[in-house]
């Protein structure tokens, strides 16, 4: 019988995930937090749309405005001389160093956005630094080669998959379903169901800052749920992204 693996995948770095590491521990889960390491401490809002971050303010230009047409929450990115401590017994990967659109990049700005990121994240956290979330979730084949050569072994895009399957081409991850879906528990109850010769992967993608939106379908209570539920099913193994491909690739081999 295949082994079942469940990943959490958050983006950007920001204060949110101090209180989502506390619920992640008290339900001994693992995750993969992918981090700019360039944008250390970078402070600004983002006003949502429904359940969805539609637009970034500076903290200077949100601050100076005494109204504002969308309802906005922080997103304030960890400072640097914190994050080791954060993050400490967590997986981190990259998100480049400035969180750019690695397709609309020039070949050099390309590499710079992926090497030096996995340089600083290597040095920083002193572990191997081999998963990668594509900002805006845009990646191309060129994008994967270079991630190929900073050893990157993984890379998340924005498409969702709900065949439960570890994909053909790890540089092209697909997220089996965002924090934010309605049909979140539905989606779960199929996982659980199955029962297969074959390994299986659930990779839940969020933000931060989406639980503070506090709406039906973005709140702290349903991350919470969430982690209650997969839990309770003793069959499910909760870890990184990168433990999960490991033991995936070790029963494999």
């Amino acid at each position: 019988m295949g082994n079942k693996y469940f990943v959490w995948n958050f983006d950007d770095g920001l204060e949110q995930d101090k209180k989502i590491i506390e619920i992640l521990k008290k339900y001994n889960m693992g995750a993969t937090f992918n981090v700019n390491s360039g944008l250390y401490g970078d402070q600004t809002y983002e006003g949502r749309i429904g359940n969805l971050g539609m637009t970034e303010m500076p903290k200077e230009k949100y601050e100076m405005k005494k109204k504002h047409l969308l309802p906005y929450v922080p997103h304030f990115r960890i400072p640097e001389d914190e994050v080791v401590k954060v993050y400490e017994g967590f997986e981190i990967a990259s998100h480049t160093l400035m969180h750019k659109n690695l397709p609309q990049c020039s070949v050099i700005e390309r590499q710079r956005q992926v090497y030096q990121d996995v340089r600083n994240l290597k040095e920083k956290f002193n572990q191997e630094i081999v998963g990668f979330a594509y900002p805006y979730g845009a990646s191309s084949k060129e994008c994967e080669t270079v991630l190929k050569n900073a050893g990157i072994k993984y890379a998340r895009i924005a498409h969702t998959d709900q065949s439960f399957r570890f994909p053909e081409n790890p540089l092209r991850l697909p997220m089996t379903c965002w924090h934010i879906s309605k049909k979140v528990f539905d989606i779960l109850e199929e996982f659980y169901a199955l029962q297969t010769e074959e390994d299986l992967l659930f990779l839940m993608f969020g933000h931060g800052y989406e639980f503070d939106f506090n709406t039906k379908e973005s709140n702290w209570e349903k991350f919470e749920k969430i982690c209650q539920n997969v839990t309770a099913n003793h069959d499910i193994i909760c870890c990184s992204t990168r433990d999960a491909f490991q033991m995936h690739e070790g029963r494999s081999s």
